[in-house]
């Protein structure tokens, strides 16, 4: 979260605030999804630990691409309907990115000393 402030404040100072907007705007979309998402794993995986098969499994394997479907879909219509700043919400979707590669590296130097 606070990479996504950091971009839309430099984005906000240096492009405009439709791009900060968008900004912001994309990089909650990623947080809210990744977070769906370790809720769902979760999920899925007391339920595969408490022996649930049939139906329930059947859900398991089809909620998340449904998940993802849904977040594309809402997405798209977020561009479709309101005046979204392309660069900031690309640039807000990427700083979630940035953020795991910058911890992957933090972990990879902890775990080598």
């Amino acid at each position: 979260m606070i990479l996504v402030a950091i971009t839309a404040a430099i984005l906000g100072f240096f492009d405009s605030m439709p791009a900060a907007y968008g900004c912001l705007l994309g990089g909650a979309v990623v947080i809210a999804n990744l977070w769906i998402l370790s809720v769902m794993g979760s999920f899925i995986i007391a339920a595969a630990g408490a022996g649930m098969s049939g139906t329930m499994a059947k859900f398991g394997v089809l909620a998340i691409p449904l998940k993802m479907l849904i977040v594309v879909g809402l997405v798209y219509l977020l561009f479709t309907r309101t005046h979204i700043d392309g660069l900031g919400f690309g640039l807000g979707v990427l700083t979630q990115m940035t953020a795991a590669i910058i911890e992957t590296g933090r972990a990879s130097r902890r775990s080598s000393s």
